[in-house]
């Protein structure tokens, strides 16, 4: 193994042996230095890993480690990032040029350092600009990206949105095309006419998620806008019934004329049933309690028989539906309905013919009727209308004790 080979591995043994303490010092900005970890400080000092902070005792990272991590984490990053496209492609074009002049000359090792300056180039640009997208839809399409009210968030998109135009137009700028120019010496190599073409798909790439972005961002705008109107008005109702309270609730259930049905009942009491406040129950308690904390062992749990029973494997008998007679009333009642078109149909005949006064109460079956005409589908109801007829409770508005129900269907 060579001398920088052995120097690599030996650095990124250092960062592997000392994960906890560089992971406590980049979450909590700072490390100090004690009798536990004074050397291993002292050996990442040495790399360049640790600097020294304000005091002697107090450590960093550098800034290259961190800004790595950073990186990494996608943690303190900006989506705008000032990429300047044409400039990149022009020092592209001098560095093939470079490549091309070494190889002429047979220089492998400049023409080699030229060919790993092309693709770190070309690996870099594409990278900023897929960070950049990943950032920033990460910050548009969170609950709040990063801020912390709906104002905020809204002008967040808005820079967002601003920024995301403005590359689009810049990158649309670039003739992207022209690059296949790179590859017209006939003698160029595979290596570099692959990372010339994966550039030139990539560059398309993130110039059509670009666009789709855009649009995405357009579509939360509105939406967020929405919210925000609808935020205001919620806002400035609130404030209104704060200095407006004239709304009260009334205690209705003490009314002499509201019927029993509708009047609030006393409230449910519940007790134990073994009262531990009772003093003629403490001493047995107790007593208990000390015999139970007497016992050297526990009381044994109940054997219970665990002998498998055989499976019955019979086709178990068909059992006809059982419906529910009233049902079936209220369903002739309404196909009754349907069938006199513009007539009207009275669910208290249909109960006098029927001769369902010995079976349910006239109050029950009306009550049953109107049930299942709510549970009827929308086309249903659309279909059959009910006039209910009854007297009206005074003082309450909608509310009335029903004493007929009148079916017709709807021409």
């Amino acid at each position: 193994m060579s001398f920088d080979h052995e120097q690599i591995a030996g650095l990124i043994r250092k960062l592997a042996s000392a994960d906890q303490l560089l992971a406590h010092t980049y979450i909590n900005g700072t490390l100090f230095a004690d009798d536990n970890n004074r050397s291993s400080i002292d050996s990442l000092k040495k790399s360049g890993i640790l600097r020294t902070a304000d005091s002697a005792d107090e450590y960093r990272l550098t800034s290259d480690i961190k800004r790595l991590i950073d990186r990494l984490l996608l943690r303190n990053q900006r989506y705008q990032q000032n990429i300047n496209m044409a400039k990149i492609i022009v020092g592209i074009e001098e560095d093939i040029d470079d490549y091309r002049r070494a190889l002429e000359q047979n220089q492998q090792d400049e023409a080699q350092f030229h060919l790993e300056q092309i693709d770190d180039t070309l690996y870099e640009a594409i990278e900023a600009l897929e960070n950049s997208l990943s950032v920033m839809f990460a910050a548009i399409t969170s609950q709040f990206g990063f801020v912390s009210s709906l104002n905020s968030k809204i002008r967040q998109n808005q820079r967002a949105l601003a920024y995301a135009q403005q590359l689009v137009r810049e990158l649309n700028h670039v003739r992207i095309d022209d690059c296949y120019d790179w590859l017209s010496w006939s003698s160029i190599p595979p290596a570099l006419s692959r990372k010339i073409i994966r550039f030139i798909d990539q560059y398309k790439s993130v110039v059509e998620r670009l666009t789709s972005i855009v649009g995405r961002m357009k579509e939360l705008l509105f939406k967020l806008r929405l919210q925000e109107q609808t935020a205001n008005r919620c806002r400035a109702m609130a404030q209104y019934l704060r200095k407006h309270p004239e709304w009260n609730p009334l205690d209705w259930s003490e009314d002499a004329g509201m019927p029993a049905l509708l009047r609030r009942g006393a409230g449910l009491a519940q007790h134990p049933c073994i009262n531990p406040s009772n003093p003629a129950l403490q001493a047995d308690l107790t007593a208990i309690v000390q015999e139970l904390r007497r016992q050297a062992k526990p009381v044994a749990p109940l054997v219970r028989d665990s002998t498998s029973s055989p499976l019955d494997t019979r086709t178990p008998e068909l059992k006809t539906q059982a419906r529910d007679e009233y049902e079936i009333h209220i369903e002739n009642l309404f196909a009754l309905a349907l069938e006199l078109q513009g007539r009207k149909v009275s669910a208290l005949q249909y109960w006098c013919e029927q001769n369902l006064d010995k079976e349910v109460k006239v109050e029950l079956w009306l009550d049953m009727v109107f049930a299942q005409y709510c549970c009827l589908p929308r086309r249903m109801r659309r279909a059959i209308t009910l006039d209910m007829q009854g007297e009206n409770l005074a003082g309450y508005n909608g509310n009335q004790i029903i004493e007929e129900i009148l079916l017709q269907r709807v021409a």
